[in-house]
C-alpha cells in the first residue's frame, strides 16, 4: 500500500493539513461517502504519527469499512482510488482559499458573466488592492494585473458606454512585462543548461526581445533590467559590466522578488563569479564573497524554515579563506552555527573550524577536529582528506602522509558518486603533494620541470595551494 498514490500524497500532508482534510471529507458538500470517512480515519494515526503508529493491513482497514463481506480487491482498490480524488480536491480548494488575488479574479469573472454591474466596481478595487499590497514585482505580479486589466476592458466593453476611458494601453503593457520578464527568465535557463547539457535548436525572438528590452525605457520594472542582465552577462561573459551592473541591481532590487527566485537570480552571479575564478582571474574571489554576504543580508542563503545549509556554510568558509577573510570566517562559523540544521550542525562546524585552524597555519589543532568529522557526504570525505594532507605536507609528517595517500587512493578508486574529472583532479593533487615533499630543494632543473607541470595542469585539485609551496621552496 505504501507506493500507491494515495500513500505517496498524504505523507507529504502536514498534521495541520491532515487535520482540514479530515473536516473536508465530514463536509456533506464535498464528500458524501461514509465509506472513504472510515477509510481515513483508519490512516489518520500512522500518517499523523508513522514512528508509533502501525499501519493497518489492507483485510484490518477491509474488515474496518465493509465488516463481514468478502474482500474484492477491485472494490479495495476503486476506495483507494476515490480518497485520492478527494484529497486532489482538497488541495486544490485549499490551495485557492489561501490565494487571495485568484479568489477575487474568480469572483470578478462571476460578477462580469452575470453582469452584476453594481457589485463589480467594489471587488474589482479590492482586488488591485490585494495586488498592490504584495511585495513582489517579478513576473506573477504582472500576470495578475494584466488580468485585472482584461477584467476591467471587458466590464467597460459590458456597460456598453462609449464615454468610458477604456484602458487597452495598460493591459498590453502589464502582458508585455509578463511576457518579457519569463522571456528572458527561460532564455537564462536556456543559456545556462547549454554549457553542460545538449541541446538542440535556437530560442526563437530572444535576440529580438533583449533589443527591445536594451532600447525602451522600462526603469519603471526594475525586474526586467535583473533579467536582461542576466542574460546578457550569459551571452557576452567578457564584457564584465553586465556582471558588475546585475550585482548592484540584486542588491537592490532583491526585495521584488520571492526568496526562491532570488536565490536563483544571484545563482547566476555567483555562477559567472566561479567561472572567472576557474578561468584564473582570482580578483573575482573577492567578488565572489561579496555576494555571498549580499545574500546574507538579504535572507536569501536561508529556506524556508530559516535554515542554513551545511553546503552553503561551506562554500562560503572556503571562498571567505580564499580571499584571506580571517577574521571575517572566525566570526562568520561561530555566529552562523545554529542556523545550519542540527542533524548535521555539529559536524559542518568542526569540519569548517579545522579548515580556519589551517589557514591560521595552526596545525596541531587541525589534526583532531578533522578526526572527529562524520563522513557522511563524498565531498566532505574529498575535501577532509585534501586538508589532512596539505597538514600533514606542513607538519613535515611523512609516515601519515603515504598512509593518507594510499586510503585516499583506495576511495578514488572505489566511490561509484566520485566523476572521472574528480578523479583526475585528486589524484593529480597527491601526485604533486608527495613531489613537492620529496624534491631537492638543490635541484633547480627538476623545481622548474615541476613548477611548470603544476602550472600548466589543468586538472588538478587544489592548484592555489601547490604554486604556494613551490614557491616557498624555490
Amino acid at each position: 500500500m505504501k507506493d500507491t498514490k494515495l500513500f505517496l500524497l498524504l505523507e507529504t500532508f502536514n498534521s495541520y493539513q491532515l487535520n482540514r482534510f479530515n473536516k473536508f471529507l465530514h463536509s456533506p458538500y464535498h464528500n458524501e461517502d461514509s465509506q472513504l470517512i472510515s477509510l481515513f480515519n483508519q490512516l489518520l494515526p500512522y500518517f499523523k504519527n508513522p514512528a508509533k503508529a502501525t499501519l493497518p493491513s489492507p483485510s484490518e482497514l477491509w474488515k474496518a469499512i465493509y465488516g463481514k463481506q468478502k474482500f474484492k480487491n477491485l472494490k479495495f482498490a476503486r476506495l483507494f482510488s476515490d480518497l485520492l480524488k478527494k484529497a486532489e480536491d482538497f488541495l486544490v480548494i485549499d490551495t485557492l482559499k489561501h490565494n487571495e488575488p485568484v479568489k477575487l479574479e474568480n469572483l470578478l469573472n462571476q460578477y462580469t458573466e452575470k453582469k452584476l454591474f453594481k457589485h463589480y466596481p467594489e471587488a474589482a478595487q479590492l482586488a488591485r488592492k490585494k495586488l498592490e499590497a504584495t511585495p513582489y514585482r517579478e513576473g506573477e505580479y504582472y500576470l495578475q494585473l494584466f488580468r485585472l486589466e482584461a477584467h476591467q476592458t471587458n466590464f467597460i466593453e459590458l456597460l456598453n458606454q462609449r464615454t468610458t476611458e477604456k484602458n487597452l494601453l495598460q493591459t498590453s503593457e502589464a502582458l508585455d512585462a509578463f511576457y518579457l520578464i519569463n522571456k528572458l527568465n527561460y532564455l537564462a535557463a536556456i543559456l545556462h543548461y547549454k554549457k553542460f547539457l545538449s541541446m538542440e535548436g535556437e530560442v526563437k525572438l530572444a535576440t529580438e526581445v533583449i533589443e527591445h528590452v536594451k532600447n525602451n525605457d522600462y526603469r519603471h520594472i526594475p525586474a526586467l533590467q535583473v533579467h536582461v542582465k542576466v542574460v546578457q552577462s550569459l551571452i557576452e561573459p567578457e564584457n564584465e559590466e553586465h556582471f558588475i551592473q546585475l550585482k548592484a541591481l540584486l542588491a537592490a532590487q532583491y526585495k521584488l522578488f520571492p526568496r526562491q527566485q532570488g536565490r536563483n537570480l544571484y545563482a547566476f552571479a555567483i555562477n559567472y563569479s566561479i567561472r572567472k575564478v576557474n578561468g584564473g582571474n582570482l580578483a573575482y574571489v573577492p567578488e565572489l564573497l561579496a555576494i555571498y554576504r549580499q545574500m546574507l543580508v538579504a535572507g536569501l542563503m536561508f529556506d524556508d524554515a530559516d535554515a542554513l545549509s551545511q553546503f552553503d556554510y561551506k562554500n562560503i568558509v572556503s571562498v571567505a579563506l580564499r580571499a584571506g577573510e580571517i577574521t571575517w570566517v572566525e566570526k562568520f562559523i561561530h555566529d552562523y552555527k545554529n542556523s545550519i540544521p542540527k542533524a548535521s550542525r555539529q559536524n559542518a562546524f568542526t569540519f569548517n573550524l579545522a579548515k580556519l585552524y589551517f589557514a591560521k597555519r595552526q596545525y596541531d589543532k587541525v589534526l583532531p577536529l578533522l578526526q572527529d568529522v562524520v563522513y557522511n557526504d563524498i565531498f566532505y570525505q574529498l575535501d577532509s582528506k585534501t586538508t589532512l594532507m596539505k597538514t600533514y605536507y606542513e607538519l613535515g609528517e611523512y609516515m601519515p602522509m603515504m598512509a593518507l595517500k594510499e586510503s585516499f587512493r583506495i576511495l578514488l578508486r572505489r566511490k561509484k558518486l566520485i566523476s572521472a574529472q574528480n578523479r583526475i583532479n585528486y589524484t593529480n593533487f597527491m601526485r604533486f603533494t608527495m613531489q613537492l615533499y620529496r624534491i631537492d630543494v638543490k635541484d633547480t632543473k627538476k623545481l622548474q620541470q615541476l613548477g611548470k607541470s603544476i602550472t600548466t595542469s589543468t586538472n588538478v585539485a587544489d592548484k592555489g595551494w601547490l604554486l604556494e609551496k613551490l614557491e616557498e621552496l624555490n
